[in-house]
C-alpha cells in the first residue's frame, strides 16, 4: 500500500484532532480529590495533633463544596449484602456498612460551602480526641472522608487506618 503525502498529513490531522478533543473532554469533567493524613499544627505551646483531610481541585473549573462528613464502619457487610442491597435499591452502594457524621457535631467547622478554585485545595483538621469520640463505636479503626458538591455528586476518599491514638503523657511522674 502507497500512501501519498497528503494521506499521510490527513490521517496525522484526524488523529491530533481526535487526540485534542478527547484532552478538552477530560479535562472539563468535575474532578475532585480526598485524602486522609495523619499531622500535626500549631506551636510549641498549642501542638495538636489528628488526620487532614485535603479537598483537592485538580480540573480546570471551581469546585463547589457543600458538605463534608467522615465515615466510619458500623457493621461488616458481606459482598452479596452490598450487591443485594444495590440490586433492591436500584443504586451502588459503595459505602454500605458505613456512618456518615458531620463534623459539626463534634464543634469542628469544617468550612463548607467552599469554593475551591483549579489546583487548589482546602485542608480541615480532625483532632486525636474528636477521632476517638467517632470511632467508640466503631466495628475497627478505619474512616473514610465524603464531600459533596452543590450536585449531590459525592466523593469519598480511600479508607484511612487510624492507629492507636496516642495517649496523653502524664508529667507528674
Amino acid at each position: 500500500m502507497d500512501l501519498k503525502i497528503t494521506e499521510l498529513l490527513a490521517i496525522y490531522g484526524a488523529v491530533l484532532s481526535t487526540f485534542v478533543f478527547l484532552w478538552n473532554v477530560s479535562k472539563s469533567k468535575r474532578k475532585i480529590s480526598v485524602k486522609l493524613v495523619y499531622g500535626m499544627e500549631g506551636d510549641d505551646e498549642s501542638l495538636q495533633s489528628g488526620v487532614y483531610v485535603f479537598i483537592q481541585n485538580p480540573s480546570a473549573q471551581v469546585a463547589h463544596i457543600s458538605n463534608l462528613s467522615i465515615l466510619y464502619p458500623w457493621k461488616k457487610a458481606g459482598i452479596t449484602k452490598v450487591i443485594m442491597e444495590s440490586i433492591k435499591h436500584r443504586r451502588w452502594f459503595s459505602t454500605y456498612g458505613w456512618v456518615h457524621i458531620a463534623l459539626s457535631l463534634h464543634n469542628i467547622d469544617d468550612g463548607c460551602p467552599v469554593s475551591i478554585e483549579p489546583g487548589q485545595s482546602h485542608k480541615i483538621l480532625i483532632p486525636d480526641s474528636v477521632l476517638s469520640e467517632i470511632l467508640g463505636g466503631s466495628v475497627n479503626r478505619e474512616i473514610m472522608a465524603s464531600v459533596q458538591d452543590q450536585l449531590w455528586n459525592e466523593t469519598c476518599s480511600k479508607p484511612f487506618e487510624v492507629d492507636v491514638l496516642p495517649n496523653k503523657v502524664d508529667e507528674s511522674t
